[in-house]
Formats: C-alpha cells, structure tokens, sequence
C-alpha cells in the first residue's frame, strides 16, 4: 500500500471514558537520531494502518500550533488520503445536533425540562420524555440500531432512503426503559433531529448551516440526507461484507438511517474548528456549555463525553461509528488542545490505536 506523510504528528488519546495524554512528533526534517520514543510512535501508528485498506487522518492542535498528519488511501483506486478529506464520522454529529438544541434553549424557544410532547406532539415515541432526557442518553426509548427489523431493511433496500418517520417506527412498540438510567440510544437524537425541523421550521441541514456551518465557514461539513447525500470527494469506506472502497455500493439506506444520529460528513480540521468556537462561547452561552459538559456519574453529558486528556487537564470528546468508519474529537477546554481521528475502515479503531499509543508512552 502507498502512503504518505503530510506533517509527521504522533499523538497519544484516551477514548471518551479512559484516560491518556497527548505528545507531538518530530516533523520530517528531524535526524533519525534524534528521534528517540517518537520514532517508535510512528512505527506503532504505520503499523496500525499496516496492509490493510483505508487509512487514517490526524489532527493536533496543541499550545497553539496545528499538526496534520495523514496515512493510508482513500479509495479502492488507490487515491492517497489528504488532510481535508471529508470522511463520514458518525455519531460526532450528536455534539452537532446537542448544539443547536441548546441554542434554542437560548433563544428561549426550546425548554430542557419539557416534554419532547410540547414540540412534537404526534410523535409516537417519546412524547412524555423530556428534551434534557434525550440530549443525555437517559430516555429509557430504546435503541432503533439494535432491532432486528431495522437491520433486515438495511439489507432489503439499501438504495432507498431511510425517513426519520419510519426509523422511529422500529422503536415505536418497544416497553420504555427507565427514565433517568444512562442508555445510549441513536433513537434520542433521531427525535432531536425532528425537534429541530419543528421548532425551526426548516430542515436539518438549512438549521446546521444557518446555525452553525455558515457562521464558521465550515464548507466541508453537513448531514448526509435523503436531500443531500455525500459528495464525490468523500473517503470511500471498508467494511467487511458491506463496501470496498468504492462507491458502485450504495450508502442510501445506511446514510439515511443515521440522520440525525449519525449521518454527518466533515474533515478534521472544520471538527476542531467547530470545538473552537464552542468552547469560544461563539456558537451556546456559557451557562449552555456548563449544562453541555456536567456529565455526572455517567461520564456523559448533553452531547459530549468526560474524557481525561492527560496533563493538560480535563476535556471532553466525541466518538462516531458508521459502517466502514471510525472517528474521535476532543478538547481540553482550558488550554484550547484539540485532537481529531478519522479512519474509513472499520477495523482501523481510534481507540485501539490510542490504547497501543498510551501504552508505548
């Protein structure tokens, strides 16, 4: 397999619930000797790639200085990977969508402590649950990825769009859990997706713009959707049994599937631009961002994870899994550090290659 080194960067990450810390490599220009523990990063991070397909990005954005560093292919053409490359990242979108809420929370058009009832009220799933709930994975709805008859659609009819309506459906006669038990369900934010059309009046993807991805420039990100499937340019996935690297397999179904959930497309560097300016106060009001990032015992909050970041204090993260994609963010907000993980194969995990990482560290 072709690879190339755009900027040589060498990172070390706990997952959203472990700990780790984060160290930058030396860049190309550096002697061989003086390379040191660094060089034996490297090799560890060439080595998760290995001979398999797809590849990896990496950003680093630590004491002000940003580092790219990129590995693998693209596609089953053989494409090189590039540090701009969108890749689907899957449920990193729930921090996207929990940001819009609590800007209407702002706005004073959204209460976290009403029922999603109040703003939906036809919703056969959920009605009495509140929109704080749903935001921290504590619903008790269950999860419509884990139901069989969600998977043999999948397979059935992968080139027809999944609507938001019938998703709920797989759910809709499921007993609820208990209200106030942290379970992650995809089925919270598929609601959430719908709250945001309601309230707004609009669809997904006009809300993410004008609220976020417009004010931002971030031009590389949006929601894959019935409406807007993902572009040419995007890092084609692996996945055993599903895709190849190569588009002649369709992703309609499984895009569309994932909405509000799970459906986003976007680069490392718009991801670490968007923590920026969340952390910036720019895009929720402080008192948001407190609510965001009060994760309790459960290490989750409203759309974010606690993640230990090593020394350079406490942060918070989001990971994504979409078939034939991995991916991972986090920030340290006191110091502004930032790390993003894309990989588009399945097998390449984020979270193994971090723990390999720490470990040799």
């Amino acid at each position: 397999m072709r690879r190339r080194v755009l900027i040589a960067l060498l990172f070390l990450f706990g997952s959203a619930c472990s700990s780790g810390t984060w160290a930058e490599a030396p860049t190309l220009e550096d002697e061989a000797g003086e390379i040191g523990i660094d060089q034996e990063l490297g090799s560890a991070i060439d080595d998760f790639v290995g001979s398999r397909d797809g590849g990896v990005v990496v950003l680093l954005d630590r004491d002000g200085s940003r580092y790219l560093f990129a590995v693998g292919t693209a596609n089953a053409a053989g494409d090189l990977l590039e540090t701009d490359q969108p890749f689907r990242v899957g449920s990193i979108a729930k921090t996207f969508v929990a940001t819009i809420v609590l800007q209407m929370v702002d706005e004073g058009s959204v209460d976290l402590d009403q029922p999603l009832g109040s703003y939906l009220p036809e919703s056969p799933v959920g009605a009495d649950v509140t929109v704080r709930q749903l935001l921290g994975h504590d619903s008790g709805i269950a999860n419509y990825t884990e139901q069989s008859a969600f998977g043999s659609r999948l397979m059935a009819q992968p080139e027809e769009a999944v609507r938001p309506e019938e998703t709920i459906r797989f759910v809709a006669d499921r007993d609820l859990g208990t209200p106030g038990q942290f379970s992650y369900s995809n089925t919270n934010y598929i609601l959430l997706g719908q709250l945001i059309e309601a309230v707004d009046g609009t669809d997904l993807n006009s809300a993410l713009a004008e609220r976020i991805t417009e004010l931002l420039g971030l031009d590389n990100t949006y929601f894959a959707t019935a409406d807007r499937p993902g572009n040419d340019d995007l890092a084609l996935g692996w996945s055993d049994g599903f895709i190849q690297g190569d588009a002649a397999t369709s992703y309609v179904a499984m895009e569309t599937a994932a909405w509000a959930a799970g459906s986003l497309v976007s680069t490392a560097e718009d991801l670490a631009d968007f923590l920026d300016a969340l952390f910036d106060e720019k895009l929720i009001s402080i008192d948001r961002i407190g609510e965001m990032t009060f994760t309790g015992t459960d290490g989750y909050g409203l759309g974010l994870f606690t993640a230990a970041l090593g020394p350079a204090g406490a942060g918070y993260a989001h990971n994504g899994s979409i078939p034939g994609y991995h991916s991972t963010m986090g920030v340290v907000p006191r110091t502004g550090d930032k790390l993003v993980i894309l990989t588009n194969n399945d097998r390449l995990v984020a979270d193994v290659l971090a723990a390999e990482l720490v470990a040799i560290w």
